[in-house]
């Protein structure tokens, strides 16, 4: 069975023991799950990095699925949650929800309440504490939501009073801890008895604030977290918080959903308890799980571990900057990604590489990219796959699919994390990565995939760049009627040519064709007519030329061939079959007038030494000859 989770930050504690919960129950069954996870963590405002994030949520197509876990709570856009929802529901597939009851889906709650009380109960029983102040996570966000209102109800229930000034909202983070005492500590009012932060992290900030203010936890000021977090489990001094039970919760929502897919009866909603853990952080003596010594060796290895990263994000980030190719990007992140050795990886590309530099012409010359671009488009590819050790690369295939469905083919028991590459709005695609256990433990997988985000950008940077160029080259050498060369681009190529002549003492010719009535057929027909009239000379005359031979619209009527090696009856048979193809024209196209031009040439035996401007005006002299020959004909006539 292949079974879809959907939540976000995959990198924090709370959601690997989700995944742990999942992934312990689903491989030992033998089946496959596809865990998809963006990293959209700003709870203030959007920004276009977070939309890129998001819209990994997008990817899926539920009905490849057997079943489908969403944990909403963790992905911070209600309008992307609402979509999923509403995917899941058209698909029909079997759904259990984490925190969030909705129709057609089991939920299983992680409650909030039981934990709070019992702290609060705690603090006030315990330790005589009468003044709790509360730092809240953000107003969005149910869990914060839930959290905060059991904090007011059991204060109220031990018949303390909660005041709203005492309360500062958060987002989760260290910083917010930091905040929330600083903003205690400002308002010049007397500190309290105790501080509960709505997580570990938040807690872990005002503890290092209060002590860098002078105060001492537990001794001045208690202090609680909640989720049991790692930081919270060796944190000096070890904290007191609440372990909520994510790993059971992930283990029920999985069991709950094989018997959606197996049909079994009766199967209803699930809740998992809190259970508060009392600690050093509140004044009690639980202490750590762990010795000096170990504690010792787990700051060793984390520095080791910590100073690998940061060499491999370094030395990555140095290369990623400097390049200037997609072939580039795919020689670097082949040395990169076989550094890091996960059993499975695909980089999986939107549409083609020909769509891609098609795009880029495309919008150089005004128009747009092709495809929009803040979306996946359904056809993906897969230029670097690394299988077990081994490079290799995939051809199109349909998003739906997610992989190459021969890459898929006959696995079992395996999960794969998949995450989005982006910079700001702008899909590139996604990865997939493969029984890579690293990729769950901390966040630097989430740091790889952002240096390859910009390492993408700077190569679609410098390839942007590149066609610009390239468009703005075009526009300077070439008429913009025709397409053919103008006298800037006939001055740029034209000695190249006169030097190779010269080289190897070759003959050079200029042909020189003046076209008979523009200027009657601007004036009666109306200028449109004429540019066609232009456009239609410059095609029987490139038509005519061979490899090499230099064509140029040399003014409004006028027309330049350079031609080498040519000798005299090849340049005249070479402007008689100029003037058939032109016959050819006035047959085919019946016009009110007649296509016409006068053409002259000068040729110089040898090319070298030769005044090339001279060679010019000798050649444009001959035309006005013919033209006067043909004008004294027709007043004969």
């Amino acid at each position: 069975m292949d079974i879809a989770v959907l939540l976000g930050g995959v990198g924090f504690d709370s959601q690997k023991r989700t995944i742990s919960g999942i992934l312990d129950n689903a491989l030992s069954e033998g089946n496959n799950v596809y865990i998809f996870t963006g990293d959209g963590w700003n709870y203030v405002s959007r920004f276009k990095y977070e939309e890129g994030e998001y819209n990994i949520y997008r990817l899926p197509d539920f009905t490849q699925y057997d079943g489908v876990i969403i944990n909403s709570d963790t992905i911070h856009d209600l309008k992307i949650v609402e979509e999923m929802i509403g995917k899941i529901k058209q698909a029909k597939v079997p759904c259990v929800s984490l925190n969030r009851k909705w129709d057609e889906a089991i939920c299983v709650n992680l409650e909030n309440e039981t934990g709070i009380h019992a702290i609060v109960g705690h603090l006030v029983h315990e330790h005589d504490a009468r003044s709790i102040y509360f730092i809240s996570g953000p107003l969005d966000n149910e869990d914060a939501k839930q959290r905060l209102s059991a904090y007011k109800k059991a204060m109220e229930q031990y018949g303390l009073e909660w005041q709203e000034e005492n309360i500062v909202y958060g987002d989760y983070t260290y910083r917010s801890g930091i905040k929330a005492v600083k903003q205690y500590l400002e308002s010049g009012e007397m500190m309290p008895d105790a501080i509960m932060a709505a997580n570990d992290d938040m807690a872990v900030g005002a503890i290092l604030t209060l002590e860098e203010a002078g105060y001492q936890v537990p001794d001045d000021i208690l202090v609680t977290g909640y989720d049991n977090s790692s930081i919270a489990q060796v944190n000096h001094p070890r904290m007191t918080t609440v372990r909520r039970g994510e790993y059971a919760a992930g283990e029920m929502a999985y069991k709950k959903l094989m018997q959606l897919i197996r049909k079994e009866k009766a199967v209803t909603d699930g809740i998992v308890y809190g259970k508060a853990i009392f600690s050093q952080s509140c004044g009690c003596d639980r202490k750590h799980n762990h010795t000096h010594a170990e504690l010792q060796r787990m700051y060793v290895q984390k520095t080791v571990d910590i100073d690998e990263n940061l060499e491999w994000l370094k030395s990555s980030a140095a290369e990623f900057t400097g390049l200037e190719t997609f072939d580039d990007f795919m020689e670097c992140a082949q040395r990169y990604i076989g550094q890091i050795n996960p059993e499975y990886f695909y980089l999986c590309m939107c549409g083609s590489i020909e769509n891609y530099y098609a795009g880029l012409d495309s919008m150089t010359q005004g128009g747009d990219r092709g495809r929009d671009e803040k979306i996946y488009t359904d056809d993906i590819w897969v230029p670097l796959a690394y299988e077990q050790g081994q490079f290799n690369s995939y051809g199109e295939f349909h998003k739906k699919h997610l992989l190459p469905p021969e890459c898929k083919e006959g696995k079992k028991g395996n999960f794969y994390l998949v995450m989005p590459l982006h910079h700001q709005e702008y899909c590139f695609g996604y990865c997939v990565v493969g029984n890579y256990v690293r990729a769950l433990d901390d966040r630097f997988f989430q740091h790889i995939i952002l240096s390859l985000d910009n390492a993408l950008e700077t190569v679609r940077k410098q390839d942007t760049m590149k066609s610009i160029l390239r468009r703005l080259n075009h526009v300077w050498i070439y008429d913009e009627l025709t397409g053919v060369y103008n006298r800037a681009g006939f001055r740029e190529n034209a000695p190249e040519l006169v030097e190779e002549a010269a080289k190897r003492e070759m003959s050079l010719t200029v042909i020189f064709a003046d076209m008979d009535g523009l200027k009657k057929v601007n004036d009666t027909y109306g200028h449109e007519e004429g540019d066609a009239y232009i456009k239609a000379m410059a095609h029987i005359l490139e038509q005519n030329c061979r490899y090499g031979d230099i064509l140029t619209r040399y003014g409004g009527d006028e027309f330049v061939i350079l031609l080498s090696g040519y000798s005299q009856e090849e340049v005249k048979e070479y402007i008689n079959k100029i003037h058939i193809a032109i016959n050819n024209y006035n047959m085919l196209y019946i016009k009110e007038y007649q296509m016409d031009a006068s053409i002259g040439y000068y040729m110089e035996p040898n090319a070298a030494n030769i005044n090339l401007d001279k060679v010019i005006e000798m050649a444009d002299q001959n035309m006005y000859a013919v033209k006067k020959e043909k004008r004294a004909a027709r007043e004969q006539y």
